[in-house]
């Protein structure tokens, strides 16, 4: 789905996911910001889009997610992407439609009873996985994490903590690892999402990840659990790099969902 943004220098989008035998549903938020530190003509709009018969087409709603049959990092067709089934594809893109070269950070935010979370972080503990977007070079598939998205710093990832509507969150962050001409577009900052294989409703209508129970948060809704993705664009002129940018346009530690957040890294 894509969706033109017309204030300047920020996009949201909200991919809503829900788990087991429920719906996976994409909306994008109406009350768009706008950045107040906002210099030039910088417009970005937030891309989501899966495989289609002929080629890629625009995210679609209402999808199952289940556990996924396979592996992720198995097997993969011509466009890099797992043929493992129960594997969703959400490959996100960040375009520049303004007139001047910006920088981009984008933002994925994951519920935290579904993600070990930084302290202890084992990716092959978490209930819902998230893949790193593709490229193609020269024939080949290129994994972009760590190369097109800079997800760490100092050998830790860019992350926080924070809460929406009720919601313990992990948020991982990335800058683009360069100035984003006008009219082009970034690689993909995710390429799919998928449950661990281990996921189970038990038959007291709980449900289990690795032999355990998952906990969760007061109010949570198994139907409509949401793992929002957030872009912010800076003009790239009179900065040189994207956290330069960032820092002098948001502020240090920047919440794109307001709130207090904790635990930076």
């Amino acid at each position: 789905m894509k969706k033109k943004i017309t204030a300047l220098f920020l996009c949201v989008a909200l991919a809503a996911i829900a788990i087991v035998g429920a719906s996976l549903a994409y909306f994008t938020d109406t009350d768009n910001e706008t950045n107040t530190f906002a210099v030039g003509n910088v417009k970005i709009d937030l891309i989501e889009q899966e495989r289609g018969e002929n080629g890629l087409q625009p995210f679609t709603q209402n999808k199952k997610l289940s556990p996924i049959v396979g592996s992720a990092q198995g097997e993969k067709d011509e466009l890099g992407m797992p043929t493992a089934k129960n594997y969703v594809d959400k490959m996100v893109t960040v375009q520049n439609t303004g007139s001047e070269k910006a920088y981009i950070r984008a933002y994925f935010a994951i519920p935290a009873a579904l993600d070990d979370g930084y302290e202890t972080f084992n990716a092959g503990m978490n209930v819902l996985h998230f893949n790193f977007g593709n490229k193609v070079v020269d024939g080949n598939i290129t994994s972009t994490e760590g190369v097109e998205w800079n997800w760490m710093h100092d050998g830790k990832w860019n992350y926080f903590e924070t809460t929406m509507d009720g919601i313990k969150y992990n948020v991982y962050f990335a800058d683009y690892y360069q100035a984003v001409e006008a009219g082009a577009t970034t690689e993909q900052l995710v390429q799919g999402v998928y449950l661990d294989k281990s996921v189970d409703f038990g038959k007291d209508g709980k449900c289990y990840a690795f032999g355990k129970e998952v906990t969760l948060d007061e109010g949570w809704d198994w139907s409509s659990v949401s793992c929002p993705v957030f872009a912010v664009a800076c003009q790239a002129e009179g900065f040189d790099s994207a956290a330069e940018a960032m820092d002098a346009a948001f502020g240090a530690n920047y919440n794109p969902w307001g709130g207090t957040a904790t635990n930076w890294q």
